[in-house]
């Protein structure tokens, strides 16, 4: 069963998704997406959580997807408001003081980062899908306002930045998806506020806690510098490269996704 809601920490509201499975819960997991991405694109991986007795949290990263896009852009804060919404998660199931599957996409990495060392007793296990641990900056990389109007503003500019990302060609609707929450009022503002603060890497890295990492020997966002910061802050962990996937393997590659959690989740129990 799946359930929309928002959650509202301080006047921001942060919008999720909630997947309650039909078999008694085992698990619980958190899906946090990253800005190019929001619930709707981590679909293909629910009906495998579900049989896995898996509640599934799937969270628009603050200032994207449907939470508001007025919210600070500091990771320190979105880390907070995504632990909110698990805390009250588990204080409705009468559950306080669970342990959770972090699970990101992308820039969300550097979240889910901040989120495992504030509160490490609480975190299972960390699961990075594509992480971009920063982004690429200086004088020959657009400024990211000229990056958004470039590549967002325009719809056929924007297809050809997903499928550019992604290494396949990609559906009508799937696209709209990712378009749709980008082009609302405030998220231009958003966009750039983010960017600008993701350029340098994170200080965090994965600590003791049980690490999995699963990206694409295609995806063009992760160059020599971001694959090798990659490899530095989330050393330990056990990686997994999928050859021809780029950076949505959720989309491209969810198959393969689903066999790694499978057996990562039934590890981890």
């Amino acid at each position: 069963m799946q359930e929309s809601r928002v959650l509202s920490f301080m006047g921001m509201r942060v919008h999720f998704v909630l997947m309650r499975p039909d078999v008694p819960v085992k698990n619980r997991m958190l899906l946090l997406s990253s800005p190019l991405m929001n619930s709707f694109h981590w679909r293909k991986l629910l009906p495998e959580l579900d049989g896995l007795g898996c509640l599934a949290a799937l969270v628009d990263l603050p200032g994207f997807g449907l939470s508001d896009s007025d919210s600070p852009q500091d990771e320190n804060l979105a880390a907070s408001l995504v632990w909110g919404v698990l805390d009250d998660l588990d204080r409705a199931a009468g559950a306080p003081m669970s342990m959770w599957h972090l699970a990101g996409h992308g820039c969300a990495s550097r979240v889910i980062l901040k989120m495992a060392a504030r509160y490490p007793d609480s975190v299972k296990s960390q699961i990075h899908l594509a992480p971009t641990l920063s982004v690429p900056s200086g004088r020959k990389v657009p400024a990211p306002l000229r990056w958004y109007d470039d590549n967002i503003r325009d719809p056929a500019r924007f297809r050809r930045m997903i499928e550019r990302y992604a290494g396949f060609p990609m559906d009508d609707y799937i696209v709209d998806r990712m378009r749709r929450p980008l082009v609302r009022p405030g998220v231009r503002g958003a966009m750039d506020r983010y960017l600008r603060g993701a350029a340098a890497p994170p200080s965090e890295n994965t600590g003791f806690c049980p690490t999995m990492v699963i990206y694409g020997g295609r995806d063009p966002l992760l160059d020599e510098v971001r694959t090798r910061q990659m490899h530095e802050l989330l050393k330990g962990a056990e990686f997994h490269r999928l050859s021809n996937a780029g950076h949505f393997p959720t989309e491209t590659h969810s198959r393969a996704i689903r066999d790694y959690l499978r057996g990562w989740l039934r590890y981890n129990d």
